[in-house]
């Protein structure tokens, strides 16, 4: 086999096999909803954004951009698409969620912190819902 997935020589079981692989690669992975947890550690880095951006303060645009990227990781999960590099994620966006792609570009090109962080938190909502930090709903544990 080539790295495209081609068979060499034709072969009835290979041709199967080949078959359902790209049926299982043509549907994408299950779709993973975003966990308590991640989703814990997004909106604490949005918020600490928010805060620098408030301040004015330069770092402001490497937190959005840690952010963002956790948002758009997120994202693919859980709409169930395969991940790809980052240097992919504009196109990739621009094709599959329009706004989610704007709101990146937003974020990585906005010259004020304000617009930045706009964008950052529209971003975010597309996979938190809110941005409100909320009980992780696990069961306090007795300390001895």
């Amino acid at each position: 086999m080539y790295a495209e997935g081609k068979v060499v020589w034709p072969h009835p079981e290979l041709e199967a096999l080949v078959a359902e692989a790209q049926a299982l690669y043509a549907a994408g992975p299950a779709p993973r909803p975003m966990t308590e947890q991640r989703r814990f550690r997004l909106l604490d880095e949005v918020a600490d954004a928010r805060a620098l951006a408030e301040s004015g303060d330069p770092l402001h645009a490497l937190v959005a951009c840690r952010a963002a990227e956790q948002a758009v990781d997120a994202l693919y999960a859980a709409r169930g698409w395969w991940e790809v590099k980052a240097q992919r994620w504009l196109t990739d966006l621009d094709q599959r969620e329009p706004g989610a792609a704007q709101e990146l570009r937003a974020v990585l090109t906005g010259p004020q912190a304000s617009a930045r962080q706009a964008a950052l938190e529209a971003l975010a909502l597309r996979v938190t819902g809110d941005l409100a930090y909320r009980d992780g709903g696990s069961e306090p544990q007795r300390v001895d």
